[in-house]
């Protein structure tokens, strides 16, 4: 009997020792001074050894580990008898830190000499790394780890309330970057991507303490400067956020330069509520944009219905194409040497029921912030083509027609072949359709963009490129796009009759254009000097006010119809 019950013992302690070994709950046993007497391999696994044995061969470094978990705690006092569940972030063997859900207790062994402790250990590092990036998407903006929306405001309440009890003063500084679209457009998602983390590192640098940086969605950021006298210092924290954008920035193999326009509205002057603060900055941000970009505007009452405006053109902009309120209207480009029409440039206009023409500058901006220039510049091109045809068949002379095309459009998936589908839809032929492009375009993902432009060409268009000069002209580029015709900007034009540097450039455009064999229309002709420069220096076309005013279709259908130099007499060819 007594050996049959020692066997049974034995077998009891073998079934428990291999429950013990091999529970996936870290469990260990330690001295009142947290060396580790014996553990499992789980346990030995959670704080950073390769096992058991390795753990107990360097016990000492188990020791700093494990007292983390209980030193101090009411439940290891000699007697107790509650077992303590916490959680706690611990630094692992190798220096990495985690956290565990620890269950510690003393307990009294009687007849075996010293007190032990018993401690259980569960790894709930991933569970923990989850709840703080669920709390940091909560709070934080997720591209750059500035503060978002959320956040902002419950600081800036804070600070609302503080100035008031204090009788301080509050400084919104809103800011977006001048013309980021281009950059999104023309090099992609990724490099907008990383120059708004830098974007962020940089105001995080310059931020005072006090301060809170905040992204609010896109290029758009708002710094709150907490505590200032008055709008001064604003103004001199809006100068040197300015110089700290306008260090030019390294992203991988490019080089920018980035300027912002900033938006101020101070607290209590111009609101005395979180919301109103931040849409007066926003408004003062937008003056900002038209007085030229890279500056900064306090908010003014005069400007909340400029904000209103933009927003009723928007809301407007969207029903316009249904509404049937878009036409097109078409600008002839001719010939400097013989006067022959060779190409009409279409112009979309829009005509509200209330407010009557609303001119390009203000709505093609709209749309392309809005996405609205997608299905607005489909319109265009169908319209364009189906017109273009419709003369051919009245009998007039064949001219191709001219359509500008958005960064916008030219990335979208299916790009080519919505160009395949409206040519066949309309019936005209691709050589009388022309598409002008931008530089900033022309600099989008390459291995894309030299597919879509060989596949435009393979269909027989003819391809142009608009505003030359304005954007990231790249003469490695220009030699290797299939493309037959620079047009040079009207800002060029504008000045190259009496000023020196606009010639310079405008004639310069011209001698390398030759030396491309390409072709060279110079946009916005007012004046007969400007003309006779161009003709000097052999530029091919131009189109402008010199020559008139953008045509109805009407009206292109008749001059169409004369087959001579229509502009001969005034243009003097």
């Amino acid at each position: 009997m007594i050996r049959l019950r020692l066997e049974n013992e034995a077998a009891l302690e073998e079934r428990y020792r291999r429950t013990f070994e091999r529970n996936l709950t870290g469990l260990y046993i330690a001295n009142r001074d947290g060396t580790i007497i014996d553990c499992n391999d789980s346990c030995a696994q959670i704080l950073g050894f390769d096992g058991r044995t390795d753990l107990l061969e360097h016990r000492e470094e188990a020791q700093t580990i494990t007292r983390q978990f209980y030193n101090n705690e009411a439940a290891l006092v000699p007697g107790g008898k509650r077992i303590v569940n916490a959680e706690h972030r611990f630094q692992r063997r190798d220096g990495r830190w985690g956290w565990v859900l620890s269950n510690t207790r003393h307990v009294q062994q009687k007849n075996e000499g010293e007190d032990i402790i018993e401690g259980g250990l569960v790894d709930i590092t991933d569970r923990k790394s989850a709840e703080e990036r669920v709390k940091f998407l909560a709070y934080y903006d997720s591209l750059t780890g500035v503060a978002n929306r959320t956040l902002l405001q419950d600081r800036l309440s804070k600070a609302l309330a503080n100035a008031k009890r204090h009788r301080e003063k509050v400084g919104l500084l809103f800011l977006d970057l001048d013309r980021f679209k281009n950059i999104n457009d023309s090099l992609g998602h990724s490099y907008g991507d990383m120059l708004l983390q830098e974007i962020a590192v940089r105001l995080q640098a310059w931020a005072r303490e006090q301060d809170t940086v905040a992204r609010l969605g896109g290029d758009e950021f708002i710094v709150a400067l907490g505590s200032i006298e008055d709008g001064s210092d604003a103004a001199v924290a809006a100068e040197r956020i300015a110089r700290a954008i306008g260090t030019e920035f390294h992203l991988h193999d490019r080089v920018l330069n980035v300027t912002c326009s900033i938006g101020i509205s101070i607290y209590p002057d111009h609101g005395e509520d979180v919301e109103t603060l931040i849409k007066h900055a926003d408004a003062a941000m937008y003056s900002a944009k038209e007085v030229g970009r890279n500056t900064f505007r306090f908010f003014t009452e005069g400007m909340n219905a400029e904000v209103s405006e933009r927003l009723t053109l928007e809301s407007s902009l969207r029903s316009a194409l249904e509404k049937q309120q878009l036409y097109l209207m078409y600008q002839p480009q001719f010939s400097l040497s013989s006067g022959a029409i060779t190409c009409f440039e279409a112009l979309v206009r829009w005509k509200h029921p209330e407010r009557g023409l609303v001119p390009p500058e203000k709505f093609i901006e709209i749309a392309e912030n809005s996405g609205m220039i997608v299905a607005i510049g489909e319109w265009v091109l169908r319209t364009a083509c189906n017109q273009a045809k419709e003369w051919q068949r009245a009998g007039a002379r064949s001219v191709p027609v001219a359509v500008n095309v958005s960064a916008v459009q030219f990335r979208q998936d299916g790009f080519c072949a919505m160009i395949r589908s409206v040519l066949k839809e309309t019936g005209l032929e691709p050589r009388f359709l022309e598409l002008e492009l931008t530089e900033s375009l022309l600099l989008s993902n390459e291995d894309v963009m030299f597919k879509v432009l060989g596949e435009l060409q393979q269909m027989g268009l003819r391809l142009a490129i608009d505003d030359f000069g304005t954007g990231y002209s790249s003469l490695n580029y220009l030699k290797r796009l299939p493309v037959s015709k620079l047009k040079i900007d009207r800002s060029f034009i504008q000045d190259v009759a009496d000023g020196p540097d606009d010639a310079a450039i405008t004639i310069a455009i011209i001698n390398m254009a030759k030396c491309l064999d390409l072709k060279v229309t110079a946009e916005g002709v007012e004046t007969e000097a400007q003309l006779s420069l161009l003709r000097r220096h052999a530029c091919d076309e131009a189109q402008g006010f010199f020559f008139g005013e953008p045509l109805e279709s009407s009206q292109v259908a008749k001059m169409l119809r004369n087959k001579g130099a229509v502009m001969a007499g005034r243009a003097g060819f």
